[in-house]
């Protein structure tokens, strides 16, 4: 009997170890990033996993910092409200505006971009002034900063969808005359469609940066901060800040 018993006990022991082997190796990242399908920026690629220009800069910021990352591709305002939610989870990457700057720990900048009105090619539309734009139906992302700065301003006829290359086939087809679109992305996502698009109107350029949850401890993202700091010092002074070009 003592036998039997001693044998269980070794076995529930070297099951219990098994367990706490398994639970070291599995580990939890240090930091959670979410992204959307924003070409040629970040992207699902051929793989499966999150290609593009800002996702390769990110992952090799993380690799010189140390520090472990795990990324989800998600719908812009879903991956959004996650990051809001979750203390160690941070968005790749979200336009640094003004009005932005106090809800999140930056990292960045990671690239310039902007947004604009866009036509296809060859349209007779003139654009002076974002007013002008008002009496034609344009394509927008919904929940984005540029969309929301045309709300405000009070566009009448803004088409709202859930990712940019819609706005493309929209612009094609004749349901929209504009499209309201980011000046990096805007033309790729264009060109990879085939829709020739030309720009009419600069709306704004911002800095794009990793926008982090604001109780994310501070030294991860620091150490990031850095790591791009020491990539900003080697940029060519003709080329400052486009790190991914």
């Amino acid at each position: 009997m003592h036998i039997r018993l001693s044998l269980l006990f070794l076995a529930l022991l070297s099951l219990g170890g098994a367990s706490t082997s398994s639970a070291v190796e599995t580990s939890e990242p240090e930091i959670v990033i979410y992204t959307e399908d924003y070409k040629p920026l970040y992207f699902p690629g051929e793989d499966g996993k999150i290609s593009g220009t800002v996702t390769q800069l990110v992952q090799d910021l993380a690799d010189d910092a140390g520090i472990t990352v795990e990324m989800h591709m998600r719908p812009f305002k879903r991956g959004l409200n996650a990051v809001e939610s979750n203390a160690n989870h941070c968005f790749m990457a979200l336009w640094r505006t003004h009005e932005r700057e106090p809800n999140f720990t930056w990292v960045g900048p990671l690239e310039i971009d902007g947004y604009g009105l866009f036509a296809l090619k060859g349209s007779s539309i003139e654009l002076s002034t974002v007013e002008d734009s008002f009496g034609y139906s344009t394509g927008a992302v919904g929940g984005w900063t540029s969309t929301n700065e045309l709300q405000d301003a009070g566009h009448p006829h803004l088409v709202l969808v859930d990712e940019d290359g819609l706005n493309a086939n929209m612009l094609r087809s004749g349901h929209t005359k504009l499209w309201l679109g980011g000046l990096i992305s805007a033309p790729y996502v264009a060109a990879q469609e085939g829709v020739e698009i030309e720009k009419l109107l600069t709306l704004q350029t911002v800095e794009l940066a990793l926008a982090c949850n604001s109780h994310i401890d501070q030294s991860v993202t620091d150490r990031l901060q850095s790591a791009l700091n020491a990539r900003l010092q080697k940029t060519p002074q003709n080329n400052p800040k486009r790190l991914t070009q």
